[in-house]
């Protein structure tokens, strides 16, 4: 059940609300979320820290520390303040951090700024940690995780990121050699071992289908998150000049790419509001590649 008349049913669809969160196992990683085009866009990944947007913050997200923004359209972007002060109102002592792109730092300072003063703080705000980011850019999470930024391509300035876990290897010229010569090199103090980043998940806000293609690596994720904004076949030429993806050029990318072994849960999100999700579910299992129906999650409720 989705819009009637351009009004939202007397009780709203349980899909149509932004508290109302999915849970998923996305190749053995937990993730909470709500993703609905227009109405809010937030997902955690509890294991990892981390939530994707901000376009709602349900009270799980009041633990998690970082945030990560992909671009400032409010649907995806709206509650950042709001976390920022609920987590000062409950007392949480560490403080949150927000990585954006780096155009949005200081516009984020003002609004977080004018917020705190529209509820009555005097006085300078400190200011959460606002951590401007460009494409390419990768920063620390925890000791064990790292964040590296790529750019998407929206109608506003966007990020995408991939969360990696970051792990100690043997250095890839060093790899087959046999024990005895590593030992003759560790006894000489060559370092044999370097940092590898090994991708846990990728998230992508809002992005036109030619990102997926421009941005190649984001298909060695393990798990890759994903738009579809529209499902319709009658709305394929409302995506590219909106900023989003439609359904079938998503299955254009897949039949190109084959069975991209590397990912193994590819989850779909940011449903159009009018979409019903039996008929998205529907679709896609038509539409992708056989090879891919069995790897694909919605970001929506499951059928009743």
């Amino acid at each position: 059940m989705g819009l009637r008349r351009g009004k939202l049913d007397a009780m709203t669809p349980p899909h149509l609300n932004a508290l109302h969160p999915v849970q998923l196992d996305a190749a053995g990683l937990p993730l909470l979320g709500f993703s609905i085009s227009g109405l809010a866009t937030w997902l955690i990944a509890p294991t990892l820290g981390v939530c994707f947007d901000m376009g709602e913050c349900p009270l799980e997200a009041l633990s998690i520390d970082h945030v990560l923004l992909t671009h400032a359209h409010g649907d995806h972007a709206r509650c950042v303040p709001r976390h920022w002060q609920l987590r000062r109102m409950i007392g949480n002592p560490r403080p949150g951090r927000y990585l954006m792109p780096a155009a949005l730092v200081a516009p984020f300072a003002d609004w977080i700024r004018a917020e705190a003063r529209l509820e009555g703080v005097r006085g300078e705000v400190s200011l959460p940690e606002l951590v401007g980011l460009a494409p390419g850019d990768t920063a620390p999470l925890r000791d064990d995780l790292r964040v590296t930024a790529f750019a998407a391509s929206h109608t506003v300035v966007s990020l995408g990121y991939t969360v990696s876990e970051r792990r100690k290897k043997l250095k890839a010229e060093l790899e087959g050699w046999p024990g005895d010569k590593l030992a003759e090199l560790r006894r000489r103090g060559v370092t044999l071992h370097e940092d590898r980043l090994i991708p846990k998940i990728t998230f992508i806000g809002d992005c036109v289908a030619s990102t997926l293609r421009d941005e190649a690596h984001i298909w060695r994720s393990p798990v890759l998150v994903i738009e579809t904004t529209f499902v319709e076949p009658h709305e394929e030429a409302l995506a590219a000049p909106r900023g989003h993806t439609h359904l079938n050029e998503l299955a254009a990318v897949l039949r190109d790419l084959g069975d991209a072994p590397a990912v193994q849960a590819l989850v779909l999100k940011h449903f159009s509001m009018r979409t019903d999700p039996a008929r998205a579910r529907a679709l896609i299992q038509s539409e992708l590649p056989e090879s891919w129906r069995g790897r694909v999650l919605v970001l929506l409720p499951p059928p009743a």
